[in-house]
């Protein structure tokens, strides 16, 4: 009976040294992978940070970009006004001129030449040409200077001009990039959350591995404490071989396409990011603008409180999940004020 319980004492010895033994090269090989996992996911973070920089910057210069092609719009239209107002007195001096020589007409004489071979006397000839020459003067000096106006303005109309097409370019180029980095942060940040997903996934694999070790140790602390005389229990048991419980994995979590996020609101008119007009449209879709690494630009979506909206502004605070509804009247942007929202993206 004792040679017979010593014998089953060292079969159980065997198992167990020998998966310990398993147990220890199995979690090398777990942690070397988690390691690696682990090493790469903090250099898709590091990745996703100076991508989100990046973002930042381009943003700032969307927003700048916005600013100075709204005062371009306002300057050309000022400059035309000005313009108008210059063709307008131009006009008016040549008419008055016009008028003047009407006059002279009307008085029978058809010419400043004649006005002046009218004269009664030298002294009559001396002053009506000192008038003449004073009126031609006038005449002159007033049509010129509005000549000059008009040239200058013409200039600076076209110089705006220029300078606006040029801002237009720059947009373009900077929604390039814009477009391009929130490609690459959305990929990025697919593979982070992948990345991130495995981690979770190893680390619950090796605590798993723990435990069953851990109960795989206690297993042999106690067999290796009982007595010979239930050495038939411990036949019993041999012939049973236990399986270390398992814990079945956690349901991984879905997408959602409703965000919590802050909405605070503007009212200042004109182009967005997307070279559109800002516009309220209860019975459409509004303007909001929105950070577009969380949500791209052109996606509809449906804002608490708001109503239906599109995503076709950016401003350089809307970081992060946030988003800025456009309203029409600065009582109305004020009486929104800063609010918690949901945003349904819709198909």
């Amino acid at each position: 009976m004792k040679i017979k319980a010593l014998s089953i004492l060292m079969v159980l010895t065997l198992i167990l040294t020998f998966n310990s033994d398993v147990f220890a090269a199995t979690s090398n090989d777990a942690s070397n992978q988690l390691k690696q996992v682990q090493d790469n996911k903090n250099q898709l973070q590091q990745v996703v940070q100076t991508l989100d920089a990046q973002v930042t910057a381009v943003l700032k210069k969307v927003d700048d970009n916005k600013k100075d092609m709204n005062k371009a719009a306002d300057d050309i239209k000022n400059t035309q006004n000005r313009l108008d107002a210059t063709n307008k007195k131009l006009s008016t001096e040549q008419i008055m001129l016009n008028k003047r020589m009407k006059a002279m007409y009307t008085d029978g004489n058809s010419s400043y030449l004649e006005v002046l071979l009218g004269s009664h006397n030298l002294s009559d000839f001396i002053s009506k040409m000192d008038i003449t020459a004073k009126i031609i003067q006038y005449d002159n000096n007033i049509i010129s200077n509005v000549k000059q106006q008009q040239t200058v303005i013409t200039l600076q109309k076209k110089n705006l001009e220029v300078a606006n097409a040029n801002l237009q370019s720059l947009k373009s180029d900077n929604e390039s990039s814009l477009a391009k980095l929130s490609s690459d942060v959305s990929e990025e940040k697919n593979l982070l959350s992948k990345a991130t997903d495995k981690e979770k996934q190893l680390i619950e694999a090796q605590r798993q591995k723990e435990l069953a070790q851990a109960a795989a140790a206690k297993k042999a602390q106690d067999v290796a404490t009982q007595n010979a005389k239930i050495a038939a229990e411990n036949t019993a048991l041999l012939a049973a071989p236990s399986s270390p419980s398992s814990i079945a994995p956690s349901a991984p979590g879905s997408s959602s396409t409703v965000y919590t996020m802050t909405a605070t609101s503007y009212s200042d008119p004109g182009y967005t990011s997307s070279n559109k007009l800002t516009h309220r449209d209860p019975n459409g879709y509004s303007t909001i603008a929105v950070d577009p690494t969380i949500i791209p630009l052109g996606t509809k979506v449906y804002v608490s409180g708001y109503g239906y909206a599109i995503a076709e502004d950016t401003g350089s605070a809307i970081i992060g999940n946030i988003i800025d509804v456009y309203l029409p009247t600065d009582a109305e942007a004020s009486a929104w004020g800063r609010r918690t929202v949901t945003v349904t993206i819709l198909k």
